[in-house]
């Protein structure tokens, strides 16, 4: 498997198996250090599995998913066109996904219509 030159996107159907079906999708597309991989993959996961959870959509509506090589690193988004992200962003205990981004990605934020979830991690040289 080689390194992905810059860019890669895809979309998976807004069920259960979104979060697990992008978690493969970039596995078998990225060869990644084994650090950057871990971080990328549980991140994408979670931000897909909140797209399922959050935003009042459902198959056949579409998470889309783009992982972009920048200087020293990934930058990931998720996209949906659900009901957004409320401003200030619901740190509830019942929320831990977007505090779980917040705490693992090197830099995150949000903009809604249509609700899109960005974060990077920093890999050095990729």
């Amino acid at each position: 498997m080689d390194r992905f030159s810059d860019e890669l996107s895809a979309s998976f159907p807004l069920t259960e198996l979104a979060p697990s079906a992008a978690r493969h999708w970039l596995s078998a597309r990225a060869a990644l250090p084994v650090g950057v991989h871990d971080r990328v993959v549980l991140l994408l996961s979670e931000l897909v599995a909140n797209s399922v959870r959050h935003s009042g959509l459902a198959a056949p509506e579409e998470v889309e998913v783009e992982v972009h090589k920048i200087p020293g690193g990934l930058y990931v988004e998720v996209v949906d066109h659900g009901v957004g992200i409320g401003d200030p962003v619901p740190f509830k205990p019942d929320h831990f996904g977007l505090r779980f981004v917040d705490t693992q990605s090197d830099r995150w934020g949000f903009r809604n219509d249509p609700t899109r979830v960005w974060f990077e991690v920093d890999g050095g040289s990729l």
